[in-house]
Formats: structure tokens, C-alpha cells, sequence
């Protein structure tokens, strides 16, 4: 047996401030690992779209089907199957502690685990219906040095080596000596159990849960740069996606803090038993073939096939344009799960964030094997999951009659779960939003729950206020996000979609509390519903780490003058690795930024009237009083927007329509 280890630095980003006074500790690279399982190669052997159950009802866990080359069902399968698993942390339900007792999570984080892996089946083409925590039985082979009882549960064994894991690592240093797959009888927590699982499954640190199973997929955290030879061979994503497994176990311990983060430990080993006799007749790919979330993209492309010999193979891989990539690291590898090619691809093919659709041709030859093609040619095309290329164009008359129905038309989009047309008044009214709790305020708070948004200044203490006894307040909740692994961004938007005219501003005022020179604000805008943000203007920067802004300041932005419609969103972020102040260090003092009185001057906004739902299948839209929500006036401006629901998710509204009341 063969075995390696792949460390990832993963940082933390800075260190809470004691009574708001700098403190000089040390900044820790905490490790972010996982472990690939490296086993002897004598291994061998839907969602359907539809109705989204209502909460509290939760999402199936196997058996998926999806159509890669359809892009609305990829986009579709994302947000009903994938998503469905977010938010695990609030369902974990760890029952252990950090002195020695492993816990259990919960059946339903369990299911969550489950729907994730075999989301990645599925996409991947393999047979979605693996089980995850299913009480089978450990794999105790009589060559193991150390054996534990034959009746314990993959999970429990899990449960175990993922607690050793933590209760390990030294935060200092960083090192771990747990973080094997042969780990000593000496270390902290070490039992049989856990020895068999650390040696029969993959292995993270930094992550849990389904969060785990996507880094075991993309073969390299989101917050670092892994060059390990245990990525280029892919080795996580291969035994999660080998088609003939069926029963995997996964212990979980969803960490406390950064200096004792998250780990994972999922059994692959499967008994003969749990080995699925059906093969699959085709080559596995990642990415797959077809449409691809470019959110769980990696460098480090694979394909694989039972039977097939990859040592003469090549690959050749082009993009939209038939430019030749450069690839590297091209090898291939028989040792763990099927037989495998894989290969690094340069930016963008690479890309986990793209605006635009980016298809890649992909050509392999020089296969060997019985049964098996010489060579294999197939498309990837990465798409940003949050955006659809539907043509969701409304199509009519600019003019619209005040005493009788207007028609317009358009196509549905195809797999659209329902579609919906939104009726907007274009409004002149004046607005400005100002944290006092006044009734007409549009905005999205997107911020922790850990604090709120609309801060009561009289409970500041000496800071004093802004404008008012209120201002929207932007802090850091904490030093370091475990789901996120980074000093999480906050943010807020005004809801309003605004229509800037010439020498159009946006306007506020704004004051900043223990908010560091490292810290940044952050005013943006988007032209497309908030799929995409762009900066507007300089950003506001803190200017000092010891005491806060005494003065109110104001700003004003310029706006493009536009006849689509911006949003407009403000976001505090910090670079990583530098000192910042956080609510959870200081909840009763002003920590971050308040910002009040936000409006505009120049612009008019789309001012939303009625959204009526219709159905799958319609084609046309009634326009009328009764559905615009008021009364058509005479020489009044309107637009008219479709709106699709694909995977249960409301997507931006599609092109505008403008009409003018006659």
C-alpha cells in the first residue's frame, strides 16, 4: 500500500483585537489537507426535472438523472440537487467533543453528504445511488496490521479518525501527524477504528461535510494553491466517482474555531459485496462532458475507464476560437479506483468563475485496450450556474391602449420549473434610504445573523451617531468563516432597479468606526440583475487600526446615464493576512463602518407593480390594468420583463420591454 499527503496552506486572516488595542500574535497558515486514499489497483469492481418539494420537505439524495447538453437542466440539477446540501452546518448535529468522544452527526446532514456525492455521480455519468452512512460494516483485510471489531460501521470508525484529526494538529506550527494513512499508535485519540478508516478513506482538513466532498472533487481548495502530486492524480475524485461503489461512510466534526478547524474522513473502501456488478460502458470524465458549473471546475483534468491502458495515450485540448492549449503534468495512473489520464489546464479553461459560456474541445488518443476506443473527442462547456442564455425576450407593440388588452409574446424557456412576467412603472418619486425603521425601505441585508444590519447608535456608547438614531452598519462577524475559510465579505443591496439619467449621482453619507487601514468599502453595480459587480468609483478605506473616525463624511458617485436599469450594493472586504477589528471580539463597540442616507439624484427607477405567475406552457401576456397593478395612465412609461424559475430557483428578469401607455 501506497500512501502520500497534500497540504494546502489555508490562512487565518488575523487575530481578534483585545479591548480594541493591536495585538502583535502571530498570524497562523492553518493547514487545509486532504488525504488521498492510495489503495492496491486489484480493485475492480434523479432528480428528474419536475416539482421542487416544498420545505420542510427536503430534496431526494440518490438516484439523479441529468441531461449534460441541455444547459437549463444542468443549471436546473445545480440549484435543486447541489444547493439542497448548503447550509449543512446548520444541520450537523455533531454530538461529540474535542477531549475524546467522536459524537454522531445527524441523519439528515448524513443525506446531505449523500445528495452531494451522488450529485457528482450523477453529473459525471456513473450510477447515482450510493448510500452514505448506511451502517455497513467495516473492510478488516488480514494483512492489516491493526484490527478492530469487524462489526463496527464505516461511519463509526469515521467518526473517530475524524476527530483524531483535529485533536492532533497543532495550530502553531500547523503540523499534523494524524494526517495519514497510517497513523501511529501514539497520537492523540488513535484506536483501531480509527487506524482502519484513515487507511481506507479520503481525508480532510479545513473542510467537512458536503463541503468536503466538492474539495475531494475539484481536487484543490477554492482558498489556496495545492501542487502535491496527490492532486495531478486525482486520486479523492476517483475512488468518490468509481461506478461500482456503493456504501460509503463519512465522520464528520464540524470544528470550533481556526485553530481547530473542520475535518473529514470518508470511507471508500468497498467490501465485494458492496461492489456494483453493472459497468458503465463509456469513459468518465472531469470536468464531464457537456454544460459544467464552472464553481466546482479544476485544473487538474481526468478521464478514466475500466479496462482501459492510458501509458501511450495523449491530449490535445482547444478552445471556442481552436486555439491549442497548453497542457501539463499529462501522465497516466493505474493505482487507484479505474485507469486514468489526467492532465493541468491553463487559465481560463481552469476558471471556477466565468461571465460567459467557455466551451473547450477535448481530444484523446493512443487508448489501449480490449473493447476499449482508440481515441475519444468531447466538449466542455463551463457555465456560470446563476445565469441563463434563454432568450427571454418580450416581444410587442411599444404602445399600449389605456381601455383595452394589449398582447405580447415570447418563448419559455425550456425546463423553466414555472415563468412569471414582472410589470415595472417607471417613477420619478424621489427616495432615500435611512435605517430608520420607516416603512417603503428596499433593502437586501446580506449580512450575518450574528449582528444586525440597522445599528442602534445609542448603544454605541461615546461613538455618537450619523445622521439619525440609526445607520446601516457593515462589520466583520468574525476572524475566520469555517464554511467560507476566510474573513467572510458582508454586504447589503438597495432593491431598487435605477434608470440613471445624464449627470446622475448616487449620494450618502458615512462614518467609520474600528475600521482598519486593511479594510475596504466597496460601492458596486450591476447591470444584470446582480448575477456580476462591477466597482463603482474609489473605494472608502479605513484610516487607522487604533481609534475611530471622528467626523461624518459624504460621498457621491457618479452613475453612467443608462436606459437599463443598475443595482447598486455596498460591501466591506479585507486583504487576507492583515490585522481587522470583528464583532465577536468587540460586540458593544463600533466596530466597521455606518452608512446612512443613501439616495439618488438625477435618475429615475423602475418602481415593481404586480408579478403574475402563468404557466409552463404560456406564450403570450395580457397587459391591462389588472395586471399591471394600477390604473394605466395616459403617457405613462411601463416595462414588461419575463421571469423564469428553473430548479426552483427565480432567475434575473430577461430583457426589458418599454412600453408607453396611449
Amino acid at each position: 500500500m501506497v500512501f502520500r499527503l497534500i497540504f494546502d496552506s489555508c490562512k487565518n486572516y488575523g487575530n481578534p483585537y483585545l479591548d480594541l488595542a493591536v495585538t502583535s500574535k502571530k498570524i497562523l497558515n492553518l493547514p487545509c489537507v486532504l488525504g488521498l486514499l492510495a489503495l492496491s489497483p486489484s480493485l475492480v469492481h434523479g432528480w428528474q426535472p419536475g416539482v421542487i418539494p416544498a420545505a420542510p420537505q427536503r430534496m431526494q439524495s440518490t438516484g439523479f438523472a441529468v441531461n449534460n447538453f441541455d444547459r437549463n437542466d444542468v443549471v436546473a440539477f445545480w440549484h435543486a440537487v447541489y444547493k439542497a446540501s448548503e447550509g449543512y452546518e446548520k444541520r450537523v448535529d455533531w454530538t461529540g467533543n474535542y477531549t475524546g468522544n467522536p459524537g454522531k452527526t445527524s441523519a439528515v446532514f448524513a443525506q446531505d453528504i449523500e445528495r452531494r456525492l451522488n450529485f457528482f455521480r450523477a453529473l459525471c455519468g456513473v450510477p447515482p445511488f450510493a448510500k452514505v452512512n448506511q451502517k455497513s460494516r467495516l473492510v478488516v483485510k488480514s494483512s492489516d496490521p491493526h484490527k478492530p471489531q469487524p462489526t463496527m460501521t464505516k461511519e463509526e470508525a469515521a467518526q473517530e479518525a475524524a476527530l483524531m484529526l483535529v485533536r492532533n494538529f497543532d495550530p502553531v506550527t500547523g503540523n499534523d501527524p494524524a494526517i495519514t494513512h497510517d497513523p501511529s499508535p501514539a497520537l492523540i485519540g488513535w484506536t483501531k477504528a480509527a487506524w482502519n478508516a484513515n487507511a481506507n478513506g479520503n481525508l480532510a482538513f479545513g473542510v467537512y461535510g458536503p463541503g468536503a466532498i466538492t474539495e475531494y472533487m475539484v481536487e484543490e481548495l477554492s482558498a489556496g494553491t495545492a501542487t502535491s502530486t496527490w492532486n495531478t492524480l486525482v486520486g479523492h475524485r476517483r475512488w468518490a466517482l468509481f461506478p461500482q461503489a456503493t456504501s460509503f461512510g463519512s465522520g464528520d466534526q464540524p470544528g470550533a474555531s481556526a485553530y481547530k478547524p473542520p475535518t473529514n474522513v470518508l470511507y471508500v473502501f468497498q467490501k465485494d459485496s458492496e461492489l456494483k456488478a453493472t459497468k458503465i460502458s463509456t469513459f468518465t470524465t472531469y470536468p464531464a462532458a457537456g454544460f459544467f458549473p464552472a464553481p466546482v471546475n479544476s485544473r487538474y483534468w481526468s478521464i478514466s475507464r475500466e479496462g482501459a491502458d492510458f501509458s501511450s495515450a495523449s491530449v490535445r485540448v482547444t478552445d471556442s476560437k481552436g486555439k491549442v492549449l497548453p497542457v501539463t503534468g499529462v501522465m497516466a495512473n493505474s493505482s487507484y479506483a479505474e485507469p486514468a489520464l489526467l492532465w493541468q489546464v491553463p487559465p481560463p479553461a481552469a476558471s471556477r468563475s466565468v461571465e460567459k459560456d467557455a466551451s473547450f474541445k477535448i481530444s484523446v488518443t493512443g487508448i489501449k485496450g480490449d473493447g476499449i476506443p482508440s481515441s475519444y473527442n468531447y466538449s466542455v462547456t463551463l457555465i456560470n450556474p446563476d445565469c441563463i442564455t434563454s432568450d427571454q425576450r418580450i416581444s410587442g407593440s411599444a404602445v399600449a391602449s389605456s381601455k383595452k388588452d394589449t398582447f405580447y409574446q415570447f418563448t419559455p424557456p425550456s425546463g423553466a420549473d414555472a415563468v412569471a412576467v414582472a410589470v415595472y412603472q417607471r417613477s420619478k418619486a424621489p427616495w432615500t434610504e435611512n435605517a430608520e425603521p420607516l416603512a417603503g425601505s428596499r433593502i437586501i441585508d446580506n449580512t450575518s445573523s450574528s449582528y444586525s444590519l440597522t445599528a442602534d447608535l445609542g448603544l454605541l456608547g461615546a461613538f455618537g451617531g450619523v445622521t439619525g438614531t440609526r445607520a446601516y452598519r457593515l462589520t466583520f462577524p468574525t476572524i475566520y468563516d469555517l464554511i467560507q475559510r476566510k474573513v467572510p465579505d458582508q454586504s447589503f443591496e438597495i432593491n431598487r432597479d435605477i434608470l440613471p439619467g445624464a449627470g446622475a449621482k448616487l449620494r450618502f453619507v458615512y462614518r467609520r468606526g474600528y475600521m482598519t487601514t486593511s479594510t475596504s468599502l466597496f460601492v458596486e453595480t450591476s447591470s444584470n440583475g446582480g448575477v456580476t459587480w462591477v466597482p463603482l468609483g474609489n473605494p472608502i478605506h479605513g484610516v487607522s487600526n487604533t481609534v475611530y473616525d471622528p467626523n461624518v463624511s459624504s460621498a457621491a458617485y457618479s452613475l453612467p446615464a443608462s436606459d437599463a436599469p443598475l443595482r447598486v450594493r455596498f460591501r466591506l472586504t479585507t486583504k487576507p493576512g492583515q490585522p481587522l477589528y470583528t464583532h465577536e471580539a468587540a460586540p458593544t463597540s463600533p466596530t466597521g463602518i455606518f452608512i446612512d442616507d443613501i439616495t439618488t439624484t438625477g435618475c429615475d427607477w423602475l418602481l415593481p407593480k404586480r408579478v403574475t405567475t402563468l404557466q409552463k406552457k404560456a406564450t403570450q401576456f395580457r397587459f391591462n390594468s389588472r395586471n399591471a397593478g394600477a390604473k394605466l395612465a395616459k403617457g405613462s412609461e411601463w416595462r414588461l420583463a419575463l421571469r423564469t424559475r428553473l430548479g426552483g430557483k427565480w432567475f434575473p428578469d430577461g430583457p426589458l420591454k418599454k412600453i408607453v401607455v396611449q
